[in-house]
């Protein structure tokens, strides 16, 4: 029995659903260090910085499924984005620690993370740029 072309297309997009994943954590965690080096002065380990982005997204799934449990409607996606933003900022300053091994301080810890998310917008916004003008051509020349 040989495999369907709907199974090895499927098989495909898994793939790469997995590899967009692996190289997003890995993006994040570098975006990050940098955030944390512009707020703090100096560079975190980059694994430490990877089980920051790792531990922040399993806890802010964790409180969307509580934040979804609570609140309905369009509330509740602006909620959800604060509580992300907390959480997020707990996380690094939890993970993240100064130079002297102390850590940074909530405050901090909130001013890296709204780096992190402008960063992190700017990059969306410049990577979905280069990928409607790249997809735009294509479908020009069609």
């Amino acid at each position: 029995m040989g495999t369907s072309t709907l199974a090895a297309l499927a098989g495909m997009g898994l793939f790469a659903i997995l590899m967009m994943i692996v190289v997003g954590v890995l993006l994040a965690a570098l975006v990050l260090s940098v955030a944390f080096r512009l707020v703090v002065g100096y560079m975190p380990s980059y694994l430490r910085a990877l089980g920051a982005v790792v531990l922040t997204w399993i806890a802010a799934a964790v409180a969307m499924v509580v934040v979804g449990m609570v609140s309905h409607g369009g509330a509740g996606g602006l909620l959800s984005l604060a509580v992300q933003f907390l959480v997020g900022a707990a996380v690094v300053n939890y993970l993240l620690l100064a130079q002297n091994g102390s850590q940074i301080g909530y405050g901090k810890a909130c001013v890296v993370q709204l780096v992190y998310l402008v960063i992190g917008i700017v990059l969306g916004v410049i990577i979905g740029g280069i990928m409607m003008v790249f997809f735009g051509s294509m479908l020009a020349h069609m």
